[in-house]
């Protein structure tokens, strides 16, 4: 019987496939990346109301 479409590392009697490695600075760098994502976002929509509700000022003093 042969294992296609997996490496098998065995390292001190342990079983390792590649598949389901994943490196310790893959795991910290995406929630960062979200968190980044999130942050710009929120102030993007900061930034939007803020600039409604001066354009709605704008309109209230015009009248």
């Amino acid at each position: 019987m042969s294992v296609q479409g997996k490496k098998v590392v065995r390292m001190r009697g342990q079983r390792l496939t590649h598949a389901s490695a994943v490196s310790p600075k893959a795991l910290y760098a995406r929630p960062m990346a979200l968190r980044q994502l999130y942050a710009d976002a929120g102030s993007v929509i900061r930034r939007g109301q803020q600039e409604a509700r001066m354009a709605a000022e704008q309109t209230d003093n015009s009248r």
